[in-house]
């Protein structure tokens, strides 16, 4: 046909279409076969419940799908003869273009002859008419039919389970979504911790290290000749490092660890380790903890091992350890959550139960993915730890910033406060040269820094009458002289503050003679209540170190002046003061 190019070009296009209209009928043929197999598929899931789960509307899609393949895999292939028959059928040719077909083949003097008239014939048949693409408008509303009714049963129709294969596929269904979900979970949070243990560094946080490194700098500055922009930036660092200290104690695990109650409360447990497992993560230090966490490891370790070989444990023995992994588990859970009360690690240590729980309904395949999951949960549970720990270090190390900085204002007030600690010096480099310089004063670390103290009997400085208004002398009490006719903005008005505990109570103290009653008696109670508050507070709330042995010893000075006043006026008249 080399020599009839519109010949050519005219059956290969014929070819093309009768393939097209082969792969069509094979489809639907297919479309038939692969629905059928589908309905008695589904039949056999829906009424005895076979092939649970499998059904959905989407899976309609694969019966056209799996029909258009086969039919373009299984179609009968037209040949070019195939071709040139159907065009001299439709064109009534005689058998024109089967001879030309075959021309190449044969001899003769007629094929010039009959090339001509096929390539004049060619240019005037129209492919599209001799093989029409057409559509049994019958067959097409049949199978639509089919797959209507298909998604009518999938949507209403019942679902009965006559041997519990629905029942059991269910289950096993959402354990995987489960255990999907919470290797999710677990992913999410260690790569959470990871980036930001990664990112501190070291043994405290880096918002402490970048606290602590600021106060170092601020340290550096002081000078024995600026007591008062010394006291002023040390006023500032403490009240700022007191902040964040505050912050890090009010965490609800440093909160509950420094509590110590809820171990007491904790009826049916092992208290003694609770104990411990508190005092060490108070510590910073919770090597108990990480051991019994790699302990259940190994336990689970060895039985992925068993699971993966087939299951050769003894049952009673498998189930035994499941037993105690869980006993252990549990008592770790209930240990953060009562007595650390910390979310994140009592999840961890729940979704490493479930997980491990997971393991004994599955396949020896799902079990192994359990117990790895639940190995990563434990591994998690030690970054929460670790979390913790952490967090008991920063506030150790702001408590001794707090106290080197109570130092430093010691040494600020007697102006030897110095910023020169060496080369690159270090918080604990301030702390012990501040301790030995105090040492060498005389001073010790837990005094107050009160203002100073009066006798209340004239003997303080001063060169003649009054309390310390002249220079150095015994003074002998009494007011210092006054002018009266300067004017001034003085009112006289009485304060309507009431008088309770906290408030205003030193008040109650006037000259003169009092009114009858047991006004010391309810003077010394209110001082009892407002020292029992101060002293919860400083158990269980937020008070800084560093402010500690001021409080203290003002309550302890109120104390002592209302008791000795208590004791002069309690004392017996003797006769001459009667007469």
């Amino acid at each position: 046909m080399t020599h009839a190019p519109e010949s050519k070009k005219l059956l290969d296009r014929i070819s093309i279409r009768l393939r097209l209209t082969a792969i069509g009928r094979a489809s639907l043929r297919a479309f038939w076969g692969v629905g059928t197999v589908y309905a008695l598929a589904f039949v056999c899931s829906r009424f005895f419940g076979l092939l649970p789960n499998y059904f959905e509307p989407i899976t309609l899609t694969a019966i056209p799908g799996a029909a258009l393949i086969l039919g373009i895999v299984f179609h009968r292939r037209p040949t070019t003869s195939d071709a040139a028959r159907r065009v001299d059928q439709h064109e009534q040719t005689r058998d024109l273009y089967l001879t030309v077909t075959m021309l190449d083949t044969t001899a003769g003097e007629y094929q010039p002859l009959v090339q001509r008239d096929a390539e004049e014939k060619a240019q005037r048949v129209d492919p599209a008419r001799v093989v029409p693409f057409r559509c049994d408008n019958r067959t097409w509303s049949w199978a639509t039919a089919l797959l209507v009714v298909l998604f009518l049963g999938l949507q209403f129709g019942p679902q009965l389970d006559p041997f519990g294969q629905v029942e059991a596929a269910t289950i096993a269904r959402q354990l995987q979504d489960d255990l999907t979900k919470s290797k999710d979970e677990t992913q999410v949070r260690t790569a959470e911790l990871a980036k930001k243990q990664k990112d501190d560094n070291g043994e405290v946080s880096k918002e402490v290290q970048q606290s602590l490194e600021k106060l170092v700098r601020s340290l550096q500055e002081m000078k024995k000749d600026q007591k008062k922009a010394n006291q002023k930036t040390l006023a500032e660092e403490q009240k700022r490092i007191g902040a964040q200290w505050r912050n890090v104690r009010n965490s609800d695990p440093m909160k509950e660890l420094l509590n110590r109650k809820a171990a007491a409360q904790s009826f049916g447990k092992n208290l003694q380790q609770m104990r411990e497992w508190s005092k060490e993560l108070e510590e910073g230090q919770p090597e108990s903890l990480n051991k019994m966490i790699e302990e259940l490891k190994k336990q689970m370790e060895e039985l992925k091992k068993d699971a993966a070989e087939g299951g050769k444990m003894d049952p009673v023995k498998k189930q035994e350890a499941l037993r105690q992994l869980k006993k252990k588990m549990k008592e770790m859970e209930d240990f953060a959550k009562n007595n650390v009360k910390s979310e994140a690690l009592a999840a961890a240590l729940q979704r490493a139960m479930k997980q491990m729980e997971a393991s004994n309904e599955g396949d020896k395949k799902s079990a192994a993915e359990a117990l790895e999951a639940a190995m990563k949960s434990l591994d998690l549970s030690k970054m929460e730890l670790q979390e913790i720990a952490k967090s008991a270090k920063d506030m150790k190390e702001l408590e001794k910033a707090l106290k080197t900085m109570q130092m430093a204002k010691k040494l600020n007030e007697q102006g030897e406060l110095t910023g020169e600690a060496g080369e690159a010096p270090t918080m604990e480099d301030y702390a012990e040269m501040y301790a030995e310089m105090m040492a060498g004063l005389g001073m010790g670390e837990g005094e107050g820094d009160g203002d100073g103290e009066g006798d209340g009997d004239g003997n303080g400085k001063g060169d003649g009458d009054g309390d310390g208004t002249g220079g150095e002398g015994t003074g002998r009490g009494g007011n210092p002289p006054e002018d009266e006719n300067v004017k001034t903005n003085f009112k006289k008005e009485k304060s309507k503050a009431a008088v309770t505990a906290g408030k205003i109570i030193l008040s109650m103290k006037t000259k003169g003679l009092s009114e009858t009653g047991d006004t010391n008696e309810e003077y010394q109670k209110l001082i009892q209540e407002v020292k029992q508050g101060i002293s919860e507070a400083i158990d269980l709330e937020e008070i800084p170190p560093g402010y500690i042995p001021n409080i203290k010893s003002y309550f302890d000075k109120i104390e002592g002046v209302a008791t000795s006043e208590s004791d002069d006026a309690e004392q017996p008249e003797t006769g001459d003061e009667k007469k």
